[in-house]
């Protein structure tokens, strides 16, 4: 084979690997968990929870949630990138990693769904 077939062939290759990359990636769901559930082995990892709010606190550049269902509680941090009009008793589901603060769980959030 000379050089201008295989740059021709190890560019298909190439844009196919990507093109497959981007359909699985939209595709792949996220696992739903119970609050009893999540532990240090989901550390890292992304989740999604439902739930009801049971307390919020406003920082300067935080908003801090406690979240519980049926099984537990846990507090869930989302970073103020734009204003949030979640209040007590509102149930929602949320998307985000699992991350240790203070040797507590807690769930940094990427998405909400009221």
């Amino acid at each position: 084979m000379d050089e201008q077939s295989l740059l021709k062939l190890s560019l298909i290759v190439s844009f196919s690997g990507l093109l497959l990359l981007i359909l699985i990636s939209d595709n792949i769901e996220i696992k739903s968990y119970r609050i009893k559930d999540i532990n240090e082995k989901l550390l890292e990892k992304e989740i999604k929870i439902k739930g009801v709010i049971t307390r919020t606190t406003e920082t300067p550049g935080l908003f801090i949630f406690d979240i519980q269902d049926n099984t537990g509680t846990i507090t869930a941090i989302a970073f103020k990138e734009s204003s949030l009009n979640l209040t007590k008793n509102q149930e929602i589901e949320i998307q985000g990693k699992v991350k240790k603060y203070k040797d507590k769980l807690e769930i940094v959030i990427d998405e909400i769904k009221e």
